[in-house]
């Protein structure tokens, strides 16, 4: 089918972060596309970047969306991606020995140093080279020594005098410049990277208007729209096209799902325009709340806010239907120290200043009279690239049961044993049948400094992964996750791929996507005659299922000791109907505690032994 039409069928897809990696999306974008209609896009970092293309081309799918998703990777080969990290001038130098290890290894760190930084070699060096000299004059015994220990100064002096930069610009210059290299913005007459992933999100929705950048507005509704201000609906329980994301609050130690209903954060206009380019940031004032002129025209506590916040250079991040696509996918991809953070803003409502202002505001709104000129204390936050807490976050579009498919792309290092393969359907690693995939393993030295160093490498990616890992060998997971290998020269780091690598891995995300769809739509279960997706539907029941009787088992032991007879003072019923809902949801899950109560040991046993690992339902917060 051409992508250009409107598939019956339906999915969801998530895609794993992995910086110079989502070049293996737009092939498995444009390929899903053919057979499926998109409904559910997400991912972090370089996952968030190919659900953004994905999610925009699925909007502009009849105009062409995804003829210019197809297009994407043309534009980038050729040293054409590496063009695109551009740094600010003080942080240039790291970014140059950056290119310079990854296209040719530690060996090409000396020159690349001299060339970078001549004159804090010179200096470095100068000591031992005047050593040197007064040894060549000085001649005999007495002056080999001076000489030889003239080069030995001179070594350690470039060392020394190298470091000290490098460390004065590790320090200074790169939190100076929001703890990145590159902020994102061309530096020197081309664009950066924020620039090109902001034209090719509108190019793939087909933009009428230029001026005005993609909102997650136009994918809620399937279709461009004005921009509203202000607080309003949140996101529609069905939208047409649901884009997710997540970033990192450094700040508040989270993770954070984009975009956010929350309306609590503020940006410097000053800060962000250095982030993004000029029609975002037109965009950005146009769906912001309005701020009040002055202390007279107030009639709220958010316009208060607003207002003083707006005196400091802040204005209110905008609803999430009128926040542009670009600034969350910016949010989420900022890979700590080569992509700078993205600053944000709160009130501290804790702090006296703060509770007092707010205090006489309320009684001023109240008694409408003027409110007063107070002070109130702003926090700056750091939101990072998501990928620090959920690199892989593959529960995104999950419920109870599904409705339709949620594909998910993984990334990951070829195994020992294997080596890349002409064929990339070879390339890929599968659960076609629902079987356990083996676990990754990372051996570990016992010794030296290799010990060390892996050590503390396991401990954070655990730290970091652990949640997205402990999906990976779940039933109703394992069998739509496709993993698709790479090797050392091939995405990740690599910023300066040929454009046969990047063909390379383009081709290995189409035949991900042709894994999925040949395994969800093909009959490999006969009898009873059953597609894949047949298959993981009633596997995803089976696990439900299996997790229901300790659920229900806990739930009627708490009910049982909840002995409330009045409404305690927090959150109270405030209707009757709520009330009666209330009661008749208890009663039901009442007769399905029964149920199980009651039922033969060996049956809930036998209920609950498969499939494999186990799983538990509870509540958790959203992130």
């Amino acid at each position: 089918m051409s992508t250009t039409q409107r598939p019956e069928q339906q999915c969801d897809l998530v895609m794993k972060g992995g910086i110079t990696s989502g070049v293996i999306y737009p092939a498995a974008l444009v390929r899903l596309a053919e057979t499926y209609r998109f409904r559910g896009l997400g991912g972090t970092s370089a996952g968030a970047i190919g659900a953004a293309v994905g999610a925009a081309a699925e909007l502009g799918r009849e105009r062409g969306g995804f003829d210019a998703v197809a297009r994407l990777p043309e534009s980038l080969g050729d040293g054409a991606l590496g063009k695109l990290f551009q740094a600010q001038p003080r942080t240039a130098g790291l970014l140059r020995l950056l290119f310079a290890y990854l296209r040719s290894g530690w060996r090409a760190l000396v020159p690349t140093v001299l060339r970078t930084f001549p004159l804090t070699s010179l200096v470095g060096l100068l000591p031992g080279v005047v050593l040197v000299v007064i040894g060549v004059l000085e001649g005999g015994l007495a002056g080999i020594l001076l000489a030889v220990a003239g080069v030995v100064l001179a070594l350690i002096g470039w060392v020394v005098a190298v470091g000290l930069r490098l460390f004065r610009i590790a320090t200074v210059d790169v939190p100076a410049n929001l703890f990145g290299i590159c902020r994102g913005l061309g530096t020197h007459g081309t664009p950066g990277f924020t620039e090109w992933l902001s034209d090719a999100i509108d190019d793939a929705a087909v933009l009428s208007d230029a001026q005005r950048p993609l909102l997650f507005g136009d994918l809620w509704s399937g279709e461009v729209a004005r921009p509203v201000a202000g607080f309003g609906t949140p996101m529609p329980s069905r939208p047409e096209i649901d884009l997710r994301m997540i970033t990192t609050c450094l700040s508040f130690g989270r993770p954070y799902e984009l975009p956010m209903e929350v309306r609590t954060f503020f940006y410097d206009e000053s800060v962000w325009e250095t982030l993004f380019p000029p029609h975002v940031m037109a965009a950005l004032r146009a769906g912001s709340d309005p701020v009040p002129a002055d202390v007279d025209a107030v009639t709220t506590e958010t316009g208060w806010l607003d207002l003083v916040a707006s005196q400091r250079g802040l204005r209110r991040l905008p609803p999430a239907r009128s926040l542009p696509v670009i600034v969350a996918t910016r949010l989420s991809l900022s890979f700590p120290a080569l992509i700078s953070a993205v600053p944000m803003w709160d009130v501290d409502f804790g702090a006296e200043d703060t509770r007092m202002s707010m205090a006489a505001v309320r009684a001023a709104i109240r008694d409408k009279r003027p409110t007063p000129v107070s002070a109130v204390t702003f926090r700056r936050l750091w939101f990072s690239d998501g990928g620090l807490c959920s690199n892989f976050p593959v529960q995104f579009f999950d419920g109870a049961l599904p409705t339709r498919p949620t594909f998910a792309i993984n990334l990951g290092s070829f195994p020992d044993d294997r080596s890349p393969d002409p064929d990339q359907s070879r390339n890929i690693e599968y659960a076609r049948t629902n079987d356990v995939i083996p676990a990754i393993y990372s051996d570990l030295p016992t010794s030296g400094v290799g010990a060390l160093t892996g050590f503390a490498g396991l401990a954070f990616g655990t730290a970091r992964n652990w949640n997205d890992s402990s999906h990976l060998q779940f039933p109703g997971y394992r069998d739509r996750i496709v993993k698709v290998f790479q090797t050392d020269t091939e995405g990740g780091l690599n910023l300066d791929m040929e454009r046969e690598v990047i063909d390379g891995l383009g081709a290995r995300g189409a035949a991900a996507a042709t894994a999925m769809v040949e395994q969800f739509d093909t009959d490999h279960y006969s009898p009873p005659h059953a597609t894949g997706w047949d298959n993981h539907r009633w596997v995803r029941y089976r696990a439900l299922l299996a997790c229901m009787p300790a659920f229900l088992g806990s739930y009627a032991a708490g009910r049982a000791a909840l002995g409330i007879d009045k409404d305690p003072p927090s959150y109270p019923f405030n209707r009757t109907a709520t009330r009666d809902l209330a009661a008749q949801l208890s009663e039901a899950l009442d007769r399905a505690a029964a149920v199980v109560k009651e039922a033969d040991p060996e049956t809930i046993a036998d209920l609950v032994g498969e499939p494999n690992p186990a799983g538990v339902i509870r509540r958790v917060p959203r992130t």
